[in-house]
């Protein structure tokens, strides 16, 4: 059984929906790309190019907690936004990750036919026209996702287009032995991948399997899910880099708090429900780390006042840049990452929206 009851679960999702209340700007019909507590209260972000993706995430999230559990005013109020959204912004939204996500987004929600097939034939062309060095795993991974589902539930066209990322990733992004997908096609890029492309490339096979009945992504899931377990921290955290070669952890850090409490899920809860392969310890860990368990004793949702914080990184200048070359050394040598015992680390008390926006997209209806 999870570490956390139903009850608190419940109590997550609820504290989670609150804060997006507070957030959401119902004259722009977006999230913010940023929040953090300042002296006069939450202060947000929302001039960023990533706004428009925080806000499908988040209402995909929204919308899923609404169809098991609408309760909430931010909840009943969920068809209303999507809508807004759509008027708003679905002819700006042009990255291919955004319109997959967007996608799944809309065929979740029982969109008509037509809306489905124009965002269908949008991804199509960018697919068609764009050559695979281009893309990255985690754009694949969102229009593998939600192609996928949408040709399940009747989308036009979106059948063909499944099958074609889906040749696409396997062919070429895929690692003939850690059946592992790179980050991208070129050449420094592709020893090393992120957690979260991975997360996306798991999640987008496992539903493929589903269209498809086929064996080959079903082994690519089971396969990615058994070396997740194997790379997970003593304390249940998830690496930030990974060797795609070898699926050792190249560097843990930032740990990111949306991995624990929901990315995860999105790969461990369809093992669980299947019975691929024993997963009960890293959910129990993964969620009791976000609750304190970690090398700083840290609930990372705050102490005072509910705020879910992004990470714990290290603390120091160009991290992400010294973060790259370290695990780019460490990938060309077959040498893993390890944890510093929260020696040199910090919390990160910034609070992204697309965070509590996949708390309750995994855990919706259970």
């Amino acid at each position: 059984m999870p570490v956390l009851s139903q009850r608190q679960l419940g109590e997550l999702g609820s504290a989670s929906a609150t804060l997006l209340r507070s957030m959401y700007d119902p004259d722009t019909a977006l999230f913010p790309f940023s929040s953090r507590l300042g002296d006069r209260g939450v202060e947000h972000t929302f001039d960023h190019p990533h706004t428009i993706r925080y806000t499908i995430n988040t209402l995909l999230g929204i919308q899923r907690a609404a169809q098991s559990d609408g309760e909430d005013p931010l909840l009943q109020g969920s068809g209303w936004m999507v809508d807004r959204f759509l008027a708003l912004h679905l002819e700006q939204t042009s990255n291919p990750a955004d319109l997959g996500l967007l996608l799944l987004l809309l065929a979740e929600g029982g969109r008509d036919e037509e809306l489905l097939g124009h965002v269908v034939d949008r991804i199509s062309e960018t697919f068609a026209n764009r050559p695979a060095r281009t893309f990255t795993i985690q754009e694949l991974g969102w229009m593998l996702w939600g192609s996928s589902v949408a040709a399940r539930l009747g989308a036009p066209r979106a059948e063909e287009l499944a099958r074609g990322i889906f040749g696409l990733v396997d062919e070429r992004f895929v690692d003939s032995e850690s059946l592992l997908a790179r980050h991208n096609l070129s050449r420094h890029r592709s020893r090393v991948v992120s957690f979260g492309g991975t997360v996306y490339f798991l999640r987008s096979v496992y539903e493929h399997g589903l269209l498809s009945g086929t064996r080959r992504p079903a082994r690519l899931f089971e396969s990615g899910v058994t070396k997740m377990l194997r790379l997970q921290g003593q304390r249940g955290e998830w690496p930030w880099m990974i060797s795609v070669r070898t699926g050792i952890p190249l560097d843990f850090y930032p740990v990111f708090g949306v991995h624990q409490d929901s990315m995860a899920m999105l790969f461990l809860l369809p093992a669980l429900d299947d019975g691929l392969v024993d997963v009960a310890t890293a959910i129990n860990s993964s969620l009791a780390w976000s609750l304190g368990d970690n090398e700083l004793g840290e609930p990372m949702y705050g102490r005072e006042r509910f705020f879910a914080y992004r990470s714990i990184r290290r603390d120091q200048p160009f991290f992400r840049q010294r973060r790259f070359a370290r695990s780019l050394g460490r990938a060309v040598v077959d040498r893993p990452g390890s944890l510093t015992g929260g020696r040199g680390v910090a919390v990160n008390r910034e609070c992204r929206s697309y965070h509590l926006g996949w708390i309750p997209d995994p855990w919706a209806g259970r």
